[in-house]
């Protein structure tokens, strides 16, 4: 690939991820060091991202494509389905932040995109641009409230 090229690919990976919630109060520039930290990674449907129980502390944010985030019933071994999660959203998330094992599995379900950004990452990201890394967690932080408000409605309704 040459220079004019993968110049062109992060104008416009940068593009991609500046319509996504996450990223919406950054600075191209701002986004761009968020890009340096982190990897991009394609999953084909059916493929597994990660396992429930996984020690593995990344945070995964979807550019494009779609992932079911299960886990397994202790009690009868049934699947449970937690949530459908699509283009903007993130998983991984609790990990990213704990540093505990993975809760659930996660498994493509259409040709997809993540950009996957490790705590390791994250935390040179806070000692190196902190405005930037704030304005990340805010992002993350609303992204984490609007799961948690609809968590709180579906539970409101089912009673």
């Amino acid at each position: 690939m040459s220079e004019d090229d993968k110049r062109n690919f992060i104008i416009q990976k940068i593009k991609d991820l500046k319509r996504l919630r996450i990223f919406q109060n950054m600075e191209e520039r701002e986004i761009f060091e968020i890009m340096k930290r982190a990897t991009l990674l394609n999953f084909e449907p059916g493929q597994k991202v990660f396992s429930e129980g996984d020690m593995d502390d990344s945070l995964f944010v979807i550019v494009h494509g779609n992932f079911e985030v299960v886990s397994t019933s202790p009690n009868t071994g049934e699947k449970i389905s937690f949530f459908f999660a699509g283009e903007g959203l993130v998983f991984g998330e609790m990990s990213f932040l704990d540093s505990q094992a993975r809760s659930a599995t996660v498994i493509a379900t259409a040709p997809s995109e993540v950009l996957k950004l490790t705590r390791t990452r994250y935390e040179e990201l806070v000692e190196e641009v902190p405005k930037v890394s704030a304005k990340f967690m805010f992002g993350l932080a609303e992204i984490l409230s609007r799961r948690l408000r609809g968590a709180n409605q579906r539970i409101k309704h089912s009673v």
